[in-house]
């Protein structure tokens, strides 16, 4: 049953086949908006991650707190996304926005003005919803600003736009850092600020949706704890699958989303229509959305750490050498769009990201022992270019696949998804090198002649140079690191080739499930 409350008429602007009449300065600028307040999401962990040392000392937490203050702001995104979707759709699009907006204002002021860590973790876990809540209303807006021909070049301005705007301001929050790491959590919220009157002077206010609907508080219950313990899961995979903590965290987290599954299939005030996840275009979509993250997540921890740790670059250089497989995306996402605008098809587009991520990260297996940025650069060219056209018919698929009364569930469902890839990415990457760097120092050492009862302490050497940066003073230690050094460039090589692997699957199996779905304009 669809219940349509419209807000004030005057409020509304007039629609053709769903989409606003806006004036043309209005209409040229609702896109590019859209991208910037995408990008604050974006920004916004960039910048908690390089404050998050500063204030781990400056509010003397543990290693426990450490590690639940880097993840809770993800875990509260990925948990209530699709809640806050629906709230757009009964409570208006523009409003939530507005408000999500306001409350990221309040989530980062709480961190910065944090006397102790309980107060820290409760900012985050607040910025953490309404950063949820501004991508995913940006990511709604799309289709109710263009019409459907006019998407995929839409969607490559979106993209391109969060790219830049995520590469600008991420880099001004680490700058601002170096003056305390309180000042550095006053960048989202100037961002956010900046974007409340963008919004209410730029965008049109949308009709609300299913006014009047029981909220399914059940399906929403099952849905947030079965993510929040799948993506908890994964980032503790680096302890062992058979642990509580990760291993269990995953188990419950898959009965419990069996459980939302068949919750809404028997409830008939469902708020998330699972029959879409037998679609041929939404199971295409997850497809490129596991191009889009998982390979970002891979590609970005797992690069900087080889340029830190084996070509000995400073931090800052790390950042300066990626800008190339960030600028190749942008690029990237700008010229397919247009092309899609043309008559390029997602089908196509999805075979194609997976074929040009998949070779670039070939590339980057072939140029694992380079030590200069022109032996990375066609890897990081192709993979970066690749990565983000996918998602380009991530996106398309996703708003072509949403029902009208349900269409705020499934388009915030793109955010949930995105970030269970982008920890599934992190994590394995992480487990996979740290796994076969250990066994291969081991086996060096081994064949050197090292004492089995004098291993461990070798291999402790190489943690504390890879935690700390601590460089060994003992012989053992030495040796140690000079056998994992050649272990860690080959366990980063396979880790680029099983990616490949992962990646060029996806884009087939995408491309595969395309040709079973009715042909759609581009």
């Amino acid at each position: 049953m669809t219940d349509t409350a419209p807000a004030p008429p005057d409020d509304l602007p007039t629609t053709v086949d769903g989409v606003a009449q806006m004036t043309p300065g209005r209409a040229k600028a609702a896109i590019p908006l859209l991208g910037f307040l995408a990008a604050i999401q974006g920004v916004d962990p960039n910048v908690a991650n390089t404050a998050l040392v500063g204030a781990t000392r400056g509010l003397n937490m543990s290693g426990a707190t450490v590690s639940l203050a880097a993840s809770i702001s993800t875990l509260a995104l990925a948990a209530s996304a699709v809640t806050t979707g629906l709230a757009a759709d009964r409570l208006g699009r523009r409003k939530v926005l507005v408000a999500a907006l306001l409350l990221g204002v309040v989530g980062d002021l709480v961190v910065a003005a944090a006397p102790a860590a309980a107060f820290f973790l409760l900012g985050r876990a607040v910025e953490g919803v309404a950063m949820g809540a501004v991508y995913g209303a940006a990511f709604a807006y799309i289709r109710y600003v263009r019409a459907p021909k006019d998407i995929p070049a839409a969607m490559g301005i979106f993209t391109a736009v969060i790219g830049a705007t995520a590469i600008t301001f991420t880099f001004l929050g680490g700058a601002v850092s170096s003056l305390g790491w309180r000042v550095a959590f006053l960048v989202v919220p100037a961002l956010c600020l900046l974007a409340v009157p963008m919004v209410l002077k730029i965008l049109p206010a949308q009709p609300r949706v299913r006014v009047g609907e029981k909220t399914d508080a059940v399906g929403q219950v099952l849905l947030g704890g079965a993510v929040v313990l799948l993506i908890f899961g994964c980032s503790r995979l680096g302890k062992g699958l058979v642990r509580l903590e990760s291993g269990g965290a995953l188990l419950v987290g898959v009965l419990l989303f069996l459980a939302f599954v068949l919750w809404e299939r028997k409830y008939e005030h469902h708020f998330f229509p699972v029959e879409i996840i037998k679609h041929p275009g939404f199971l295409a979509a997850v497809c490129a959305g596991l191009i889009y993250n998982f390979t970002n997540a891979v590609s970005f921890l797992q690069l900087a750490n080889l340029w830190q740790y084996v070509v000995k670059l400073t931090t800052l250089k790390v950042s300066l050498w990626q800008l190339p497989f960030l600028v190749a995306g942008i690029l990237g996402a700008l010229v397919v769009g247009r092309l899609m605008k043309g008559g390029l098809s997602n089908r196509s587009v999805v075979l194609l990201s997976g074929l040009m991520t998949s070779s670039g990260f070939v590339l980057l297996y072939l140029a694992r022992n380079a030590d200069t940025l022109v032996g990375f650069l066609p890897g990081a060219l192709l993979a970066g270019s690749g990565c983000l056209v996918a998602s380009l018919p991530y996106g398309n698929l996703i708003i072509e696949e949403a029902p009208p009364e349900y269409y705020g569930p499934v388009t915030s469902s793109r955010t949930t998804f995105g970030q269970f890839f982008y920890a599934l990415g992190l994590a394995l990457g992480t487990v996979m090198v740290n796994g076969l760097t250990k066994g291969g120092t081991i086996a060096r050492l081994e064949a050197a002649g090292v004492p089995p009862t004098e291993i461990g302490t070798a291999m402790g050497s190489v943690t504390a140079f890879a935690s700390k940066g601590t460089a060994p003073t003992t012989s053992l230690g030495q040796q140690a690191l000079a056998a994992a050094t050649p272990s860690y460039v080959s366990a980063f090589g396979t880790t680029m080739l099983v990616t490949a692997a992962v990646v060029l699957v996806a884009g087939v199996v995408g491309w595969l499930l395309l040709g079973r779905k009715d042909p759609a304009p581009a």
